[in-house]
């Protein structure tokens, strides 16, 4: 487990850190003076005392600092700035750090991965901040500077005169579209978006959602020869898109005015936009659950699940249930059924809803005898998938490309999945 930390001053950061769980620095790296290291203490003292990675706070005081933290499988993204510094500028900053260095690695960063990719890193690091400000964070403009430690380019610089680090900046970096490569030479034009939601609910026993949010993901694919001019203009307006944030290719004043998405892309595949919708309604199916326990060793289990309509794949339904079950036995109307008695969790598979039908499982539950009947029951978590389908509503109505003088490929795809989805019994 490692920590990434950044030193601030005035908006500026002055230093970088990587440390390991234990507080030993596997990275260093200062754009100014190097600082005293006792600048990291405020933190490693929250660590100590946290009983989980997850209980160190997000904001940690210092005496002339404070550590704003960003944390990823187990990792820390530390920024250490002054009073003056906004959150969220660090908070993005880290976040463009964490997956370059995971994009560069082709998995998710950690010790093992820093210890052996250190000159990597910090190369990155160094054309990422320049002067102690962030310069370079798209990763296809970073991919020109930096050659990725792919096999196919290890070879080519053996065999060539091609470096895998460039001597100057890529064409373009200095002008107001800084996130395009310059000179973009393409036989077949195309561009590509995809609409990816996750539903994060719980609903109650009566079936009606407690609370319903949705995250989205707007992602681009371009592959434009020239420096086009896309638009994307939505069904409604985007009312869905209210909170909201944007790829900094994003013509702000444009959105607000007209609800047009107007912007120069980056090359390749690129965040457009994240969003988040509330108090959603129209969910994908109904899900009835009931657990009883007996007082003679057993129990039942009923659940229910149909369709509203939506095509749903893949659908899973999880119940833990507590140690004092010792077996369940269930029949099932379609799918497949599992249970596991290391973890107590009844499992339902099924590939696919039918539109119009109510699925259903029955089940038996045995107890331990020394065990009383349990207090409370379990709620079934579900997760699913819905293709081609945006359960936010949001959907794209027209996509435009100009300052270009050819035929450009376009096209469209949503995908729905499940968050934290729960169903009270």
């Amino acid at each position: 487990c490692c920590l990434f930390v950044f030193v601030f001053e005035k908006k500026m950061i002055h230093s970088l850190y990587i440390l390991c769980k234990a507080g030993t620095v596997l990275l260093e790296k200062h754009t100014r003076e190097p600082m005293e290291r006792t600048v990291l203490d405020p933190l490693l003292t929250e660590m100590n005392s946290a009983s989980t990675l997850e209980d160190v706070p997000t904001i940690v005081a210092g005496t002339r600092f404070y550590l704003i933290n960003v944390q990823r499988n187990g990792l820390f993204f530390v920024g250490v700035c002054p009073r003056e510094t906004p959150p969220l500028f660090v908070i993005e900053f880290l976040k463009r750090v964490i997956s370059t260095f995971n994009l560069y690695s082709s998995k998710d960063v950690s010790e093992k991965l820093v210890r052996k990719n250190t000159v990597l890193f910090f190369q990155l690091v160094e054309e990422m901040l320049d002067s102690g400000f962030p310069l370079i964070t798209e990763a296809n403009v970073l991919e020109m500077l930096i050659l990725r430690p792919t096999m196919l380019n290890k070879t080519l610089t053996s065999v060539s005169s091609k470096k895998m680090v460039a001597d100057k900046l890529p064409p373009g970096q200095l002008t107001v579209t800084h996130w395009r490569k310059a000179n973009i030479k393409y036989g077949s034009n195309e561009c590509f978006v995809d609409v990816v939601e996750e539903v994060n609910a719980i609903i109650s026993k009566s079936g009606a959602p407690v609370t319903a949010t949705v995250k989205g993901v707007i992602n681009c694919r371009t592959h434009l020869s020239g420096v086009p001019d896309c638009t994307i203009a939505f069904d409604h307006g985007g009312r869905a898109l209210d909170d909201v944030s944007f790829h900094p290719c994003v013509r702000i004043t444009r959105w607000q005015n007209e609800r047009i998405l107007s912007f120069v892309p980056p090359d390749g595949k690129f965040e457009l936009a994240k969003y988040r919708v509330y108090n959603i309604t129209n969910l994908p199916f109904h899900i009835r659950a009931s657990v009883n326990y007996k007082q003679a060793g057993g129990g039942r289990v009923e659940v229910d699940i149909s369709s509203k309509g939506t095509l749903c794949e893949d659908v899973v339904l999880l119940m833990e249930f507590p140690k004092s079950v010792s077996n369940i036995n269930c029949t099932i109307g379609s799918g497949n059924w599992t249970f596991q008695e290391l973890t107590k969790t009844l499992r339902w598979e099924l590939k696919r809803l039918p539109e119009r039908e109510t699925l259903t499982l029955r089940g038996n539950l045995s107890l331990s005898v020394s065990d009383s009947a349990p207090d409370g029951t379990p709620p079934v978590l579900a997760s699913f998938r819905l293709p081609n389908t945006a359960i936010s509503g949001l959907k794209l109505k027209e996509m435009q490309i100009f300052n270009v003088n050819y035929k450009s490929f376009k096209g469209a795809k949503y995908i729905t999945t499940a968050g934290d989805y729960q169903v009270r019994t």
